[in-house]
């Protein structure tokens, strides 16, 4: 125990090796100085010698009392005689390494950000998986905001700038309306409304009481239904919920163009004139998209298009989708006639440019209630809702509120929308 005390209080000796490394940068000082004062080992005259390698003076070797011990922490190398080198191509490398990791961890950010920013703008179906992917955008912002975080939280200030740019770039085509400033703010004086409701009924399997429900209680004229069928017609008759929509379009086969999900049906409080389907874009699977116009009293006639492409999975469907929304485009811009609306299950969201490329022109619905409208699908499923491809689009009229509805047996919301006259 004496020879242990003696040593706790043996003051260190300094020889300064010359070529090894006269000078010490004044990190490396202070590490050492930093890693002595917290040695509980050291006694007092090491303590004092920690302030003298804090202050920056030359030092190259540490020489510590017989048998010698090192500072923990340090990269050292054995010396003779019972020293510590301070190894200083180890820090180098120490240093070195973390240069390398920052600089990746940079680059694969940066790589990052440039992918989601770039995303919602190819107009390609080749691979066809960046269609599905291009759906996903809301949800890679949000991880990747997250990302962001963690990246100041490490200290990595240039990546979380650029993480948070990537965000805000694929952010912005997938959840802004496309409408021009004075579209939500309606014409000003009382002007006849027209109530419109769109819903993707899921094979026919929505509860029938729960729409017949919203339809009554909204006292909707225009109601516009996709994968939908006779016996969900019947269902709704049978509760009331037609009463006040007496006109439709043609009667939906049992087999639908398409399948099962291919039945769509616009009916109305006001009689209306069927113009037949929008004819066929696709060349591999197509739904049938009913055309009506509407004689309303007050608006006049009002040309309604029942909206479905089918969906961008896999190789076969995404060429057909692609097409029926390009075809869509080309359509309805030889029918500036009337007032058009196009409503439905459009399966494709504001990060898609081929939904965007046919939005110009229209206002959106869900203009009138703000920035951020809310997804519409999927429903009741083990994934929240995260994207909004179920639309209304309008032109030649001005959308005056807006509302998505949850109903039971459908993985799609509803949309309920009042429009009045005026717009683009």
């Amino acid at each position: 125990m004496d020879a242990l005390h003696q040593r706790r209080h043996e003051p260190l000796q300094f020889v300064h090796l010359i070529g090894v490394h006269p000078q010490p940068p004044l990190h490396l000082n202070g590490l050492l100085g930093l890693a002595a004062q917290r040695t509980p080992l050291l006694g007092e005259g090491e303590r004092q010698a920690a302030a003298v390698v804090g202050s920056g003076m030359p030092l190259g070797c540490l020489m510590c009392p017989a048998g010698g011990r090192t500072v923990p922490g340090l990269p050292v190398a054995a010396a003779e005689g019972g020293s510590m080198v301070v190894d200083p191509q180890r820090v180098d490398r120490r240093n070195a390494r973390r240069r390398r990791v920052k600089t990746a961890v940079l680059m694969t950010c940066a790589v990052l950000a440039l992918g989601l920013a770039v995303l919602p703008h190819p107009a390609i179906t080749v691979p066809w998986f960046v269609v599905p992917l291009q759906s996903l955008v809301p949800v890679v912002c949000v991880v990747v905001a997250a990302l962001a975080v963690v990246m100041v939280v490490v200290r990595q200030h240039w990546a979380a700038l650029l993480l948070l740019a990537g965000v805000l770039a694929g952010l912005v085509p997938a959840l802004v309306p496309m409408a021009p400033p004075e579209a939500a703010s309606g014409g000003g004086e009382a002007a006849t409304e027209l109530t419109l409701l769109s819903l993707n009924a899921e094979y026919a399997g929505v509860d029938p009481a729960a729409l017949a429900a919203v339809i009554k209680q909204n006292e909707v004229d225009v109601l516009v239904l996709v994968e939908a069928d006779e016996g969900l017609l019947a269902g709704l008759r049978a509760r009331g919920a037609l009463d006040g929509l007496p006109h439709r379009t043609a009667e939906i086969p049992e087999t639908p163009q398409g399948g099962p999900a291919g039945g769509a049906v616009i009916l109305s409080a006001h009689p209306l004139r069927s113009e037949g389907v929008v004819p066929r874009f696709a060349g591999y699977r197509h739904f049938d998209q009913p055309v009506a116009v509407v004689q309303d009293p007050g608006l006049g006639p009002v040309r309604v298009v029942g909206i479905h492409p089918v969906p961008p999975i896999g190789a076969d469907f995404v060429p057909s989708w692609d097409q029926t929304l390009r075809g869509l485009d080309g359509w309805q811009a030889g029918r500036s006639d009337l007032p058009l609306v196009l409503a439905g299950d459009f399966n494709a969201s504001g990060a898609h440019p081929q939904f965007r490329a046919l939005a110009e022109g229209f206002t959106p619905a869900a203009a009138a209630a703000g920035p951020w409208p809310g997804p519409t699908w999927p429903v009741g499923s083990w994934a929240p809702p995260f994207t909004q491809i179920d639309h209304v689009l309008l032109r030649g009229l001005v959308p005056q509120d807006y509302r998505r509805l949850t109903l039971v047996g459908t993985d799609h919301r509803g949309i309920l929308t009042t429009v009045t006259a005026g717009g683009p």
